[in-house]
């Protein structure tokens, strides 16, 4: 029952950590679509500037606004306080999927501690006096002596992977300020678009493959 309960609770966090690495990438991916109205006014006011039909007053106040918006502060409010640095980038939308993901490697964290902490202690307290088929009661189910050095050192590897998953959260929300704030004005076409589809590819002779197509426009 303990391997069984063991590799099940093994394998959602192992789908679990997956997940965070495939929405981390997505956050970052997303850094580069920017097409907030602020941006555009501030793109005429250059595109003015350059074609010197404004003061110098005003092209230094461009200049002065596109300054303003600082990678290295994005970097430390990200270190200072997850997700402050998205909102400083003005993506809000991001708050909820680094403090969901934060949520639930603390509850992991907390969870494979406690687990941890009665196998250990169920195990140390009787290990002078218990054999290997004395049964204990843990949580509400029973596991022989034998199995409580298992129990112990498996929880004890997960509450070890999920704060390792703590931490990949709290490196990947200070990258993903980063990106953001060096990509904050950065002049994005409407035009522009990505298009990914499934395709079937032809191979040699009569062989084919299932594959996706890719399509950059512009």
């Amino acid at each position: 029952m303990f391997l069984r309960q063991s590799t099940i609770s093994g394998i959602r966090l192992l789908h679990l950590l997956a997940g965070i690495f495939i929405v981390g990438l997505m956050l970052i991916v997303n850094t580069f679509p920017v097409t907030a109205q602020e941006q555009d006014t501030i793109r005429k006011r250059i595109s003015i500037a350059e074609q010197n039909t404004v003061p110098q007053s005003d092209t230094a106040f461009v200049a002065a606004v596109i300054k303003k918006h600082s990678p290295h502060k994005a970097i430390m409010y990200s270190l200072i306080c997850p997700g402050l640095g998205q909102v400083y980038n003005h993506k809000y939308w991001k708050l909820p999927i680094i403090y969901g993901a934060g949520g639930a490697f603390a509850y992991f964290i907390i969870y494979n501690q406690n687990k941890y902490e009665k196998f250990r202690d169920t195990y140390d307290n009787n290990k002078p006096t218990a054999s290997d088929n004395d049964v204990f009661l843990i949580d509400g189910l029973r596991y022989r002596f034998a199995v409580l050095p298992r129990g112990r050192d498996f929880y004890r590897r997960y509450r070890d992977l999920s704060i390792a998953g703590m931490g990949a959260i709290y490196l990947l929300n200070v990258i993903d300020a980063m990106v953001d704030a060096y990509f904050f004005n950065y002049d994005i076409s409407d035009d522009l678009s990505l298009k990914m589809e499934p395709a079937l590819i032809q191979g040699p002779g009569l062989t084919a493959s299932l594959g996706f197509r890719i399509n950059l426009g512009f």
